[in-house]
């Protein structure tokens, strides 16, 4: 392997490592999105406008696209706030009665007194994360400012004016990196998204034929922690069911056996959008995820399965020496 390819990977664990250390993990989500929407955005519109035109188009639709979702975000954890405590009030109590009922012991000494302390926490975190998420933090100006640097690298395009000298030839190492990780980012995020946007609709038509409370709160909760890998299908699965227990056993039945057949269907759909390339075993997934929680949160669940399969790509393309 060659000096300069060798400095491109180490500036990428280098660069891995001060994000983990610096918590940057927010910003650099909000960078990739917004690089991705714009990049895609343009390539649809390239093939049939002129390139310049395209770009401010992709930016305008950028625009449109940020708005709405920071709406959708804002809208969600209103509804969390007010909405999951009156669905767990309601449905401990079911769950108590139930499992009484079938002489289940559950692993609580006072399960009425955690129903107490599901709800206040539930309502401590939501207001923690609004708080968090304030327009005033520090954290916001910095999410902004990658947004910016986004839209900045998206405007430049790709330079390709390298000379012979050993600083452009580490940057167009380091591009070739950034590139397949943009790539790797671009599959693993994309298809997690088009997935969850399937879900929520076969999830809505479930909803609304069984007459369930709470519909957009449970459609958006489907929609938004379905973009996390695994984790959020359970965090998701687990409102509708408790959902569902409110309204009775058989209803919360139906909506388990529901659940359980549209997520056989995705590991279909996902084949059919991510591609046999992509697919990892689910023990490697898992794995990452799990310490992508631990060095980063709720960001390094999300970032996890595209930096595996980054270096997935990358190991694919270095040739193995001889044995």
């Amino acid at each position: 392997m060659p000096p300069v390819k060798k400095v491109s990977y180490a500036l990428v664990l280098l660069l891995v490592a001060a994000a983990v250390w610096l918590r940057l993990g927010p910003v650099i989500l909000a960078g990739l999105f917004s690089y991705m929407i714009l990049d895609l955005t343009y390539r649809l519109f390239v093939r049939r406008l002129d390139p310049v035109l395209s770009r401010w188009l992709a930016l305008a639709v950028f625009l449109v696209a940020a708005i709405s979702i920071s709406a959708m975000f804002a809208r969600f954890i209103r509804q969390t706030i007010h909405t999951l405590p009156q669905i767990a009030a309601a449905a401990i109590p079911k769950l108590i009665v139930l499992s009484e009922s079938y002489g289940v012991e559950l692993p609580f000494e006072n399960v009425y007194e955690l129903r107490e302390i599901v709800i206040r926490e539930i309502k401590d975190n939501a207001e923690s994360i609004t708080k968090a998420s304030g327009i005033l933090t520090i954290g916001f100006f910095h999410i902004i400012i990658a947004i910016f640097i986004a839209i900045l690298a998206f405007f430049s395009g790709p330079q390709e004016d390298y000379e012979t000298n050993l600083f452009d030839a580490v940057r167009r190492e380091f591009g070739a990196r950034l590139r397949t990780f943009l790539l790797s980012f671009e599959k693993v995020l994309g298809a997690q998204v088009v997935i969850s946007a399937v879900n929520t609709i076969l999830t809505a038509i479930f909803l609304c034929t069984m007459g369930f409370p709470h519909i957009p709160f449970l459609l958006l909760a489907t929609f938004i922690l379905g973009a996390l890998p695994i984790i959020g299908n359970i965090l998701s699965n687990t409102i509708i069911v408790g959902t569902a227990l409110t309204m009775s056993a058989r209803h919360a039945a139906f909506a388990l056996g529901f659940l359980i057949l549209i997520h056989k269907g995705e590991y279909f759909l996902n084949s059919r959008v991510v591609g046999s390339s992509i697919n990892a075993p689910m023990w490697q997934t898992l794995l990452a995820i799990l310490i992508g929680d631990l060095v980063m949160g709720v960001p390094g669940i999300i970032l996890a399965p595209a930096l595996l399969h980054y270096a997935k790509e990358e190991l694919r393309s270095i040739p193995a020496g001889p044995s």
